[in-house]
């Protein structure tokens, strides 16, 4: 059998990272003696083509929300073509019987096992779903060599001002995956939906793997896209006592819950390579915070970002504004606490109710859900649905831009303006889409002007 595994998408804002998901499936489907091919849309690969070429037999296809629509659109193409397809990733998952409208089966969960399976039983309809693996270190890393890196390493380059703000101006980085899962359950996260337990690979696995992506590809710095890289705290301090041991040096940042961190570990991170930490800050209300089951407080918060500033890594954040039951005191609060917080870079966006987490549920419990969305506006600004009818969403996006205006005045240094323009140039079809946005709310329009104020005075590292 002859598989491809297919990352559909037009939009590049969503192709900072290498789909690591499809190179866990090629690295297992190899393993297994099938022949596998990955093909990136997002990356610009023509799938029409590459399919053509490799000639499949089957057809796997990921799906987040924001882009479900291009993926049952690559789904048609592979019918029509008349190949097996298979639809999984997070929406498959979550929305299993409107996924399987396009596709001949779904695989909700995890699919290393459930795809294998259809292969070896000749599965051909259905959804199917397989219980998790718990040793994750016997799923070999991720196949590298099938998916663009070349395009991925310059990630930095492309998307100048994406959340990697520790990365040196044309420096090529990657990204590592080496946990599944995440104990907490805030009512905005898929995790909850998931139900399985945080899974890790080995200090050993990781430090392997980092060290062939440093080899292969000459990166010189990563992320760690997991949920939370310090909640396991005992295997972390491993893995930085096997970055000095083996002397990696690489630069690198990684997600973490502000009450994950000490000075302990913060100094042996920075002492590792550690530069730059992102947290779900979320909002500077205590209240939101507890209705969104966060279980961190605003001085956690506060402390968080002073012990990173202590050590010399970036505290950047996260923001949520327009959660259930939110006021504009409570937006207040947050706009206090990021104007009275030693903090340079931070997003900030509407709260977004995903199917799959505890605010889709909670929408449509309290009857907020629209007669019709489209799932292209569930991208942290045009969410469809308002989960805080006291305060209007044009208010909110005037609340945003002005946020981003005060983040964009607080940089140091700059960049080419020039080159800023150039950047924005480089996708002229886009402008008629932006242009019906601004349109339809003209409140985007400071929105817009704040972001690109961030561009312009963003750090240089």
């Amino acid at each position: 059998m002859k598989a491809a595994l297919i990352n559909p998408g037009r939009d590049q804002k969503y192709a900072v990272q290498e789909p690591l998901n499809l190179g866990f499936l090629a690295s297992y489907l190899l393993a297994n003696g099938v022949e596998v091919q990955i093909i990136d849309e997002l990356a610009g690969q023509d799938v029409a083509r590459e399919l053509e070429l490799f000639k499949p037999d089957i057809a796997g296809i990921t799906a987040t929300t924001p882009i479900a629509p291009d993926a049952y659109r690559v789904a048609g193409m592979c019918r029509e073509m008349g190949i097996l397809t298979v639809m999984g990733g997070v929406h498959a998952s979550v929305m299993p019987d409107e996924a399987l409208q396009h596709v001949d089966m779904v695989v909700k969960g995890e699919g290393e096992v459930a795809l294998l399976d259809i292969i070896r039983d000749d599965i051909r309809s259905g959804i199917i779903s397989r219980p998790y693996i718990k040793d994750i270190d016997s799923i070999p890393p991720p196949a590298r060599h099938l998916l663009q890196m070349d395009f991925y390493v310059r990630s930095k380059s492309r998307i100048p001002h994406s959340y990697l703000y520790f990365v040196p101006a044309g420096a090529k980085t990657a990204s590592v995956l080496t946990s599944r899962g995440c104990p907490y359950s805030c009512i905005y996260c898929h995790n909850t939906w998931r139900g399985t337990p945080t899974r890790y690979n080995s200090p050993e696995r990781v430090i392997s793997e980092i060290a062939g992506i440093k080899k292969d590809y000459g990166v010189e710095t990563i992320f760690f896209i997991e949920d939370n890289l310090f909640v396991n705290k005992k295997r972390l301090r491993t893995i930085c006592e096997l970055m000095i041991e083996n002397n990696l040096d690489v630069l690198w940042g990684g997600n973490s819950r502000v009450d994950n961190i000490d000075p302990e570990i913060l100094n042996l991170a920075k002492k590792a390579g550690c530069r730059q930490i992102t947290f779900g800050f979320e909002s500077g209300s205590q209240r939101v915070l507890d209705i969104l089951k966060k279980r961190t407080t605003v001085a956690q918060n506060k402390r968080a970002i002073e012990l990173c500033n202590e050590v010399g890594i970036i505290p950047q954040g996260t923001f949520i504004v327009g959660s259930p039951d939110e006021t504009l005191e409570d937006v207040r609060l947050t706009m206090k606490f990021i104007e009275e917080s030693n903090i340079e870079s931070a997003g900030i966006c509407i709260a977004t109710p995903y199917p799959g987490t505890q605010l889709w549920d909670w929408a449509q419990e309290n009857n907020l859900m629209p007669e019709t969305y489209s799932w292209p506006d569930f991208d942290y600004l045009n969410t469809p649905i308002n989960l805080s009818p006291a305060i209007p969403k044009q208010e909110l996006l005037r609340l945003i831009g002005k946020v981003n205006i005060l983040l964009a005045m607080r940089q140091k240094g700059r960049v080419n303006v020039l080159s800023a323009l150039k950047g924005i140039v480089k996708e002229p079809s886009k402008v008629f889409t932006i242009a019906a946005s601004l349109i339809k709310n003209p409140y985007l329009i400071k929105n817009l002007a704040g972001r690109f104020l961030v561009q312009v005075f963003s750090r240089r590292p």
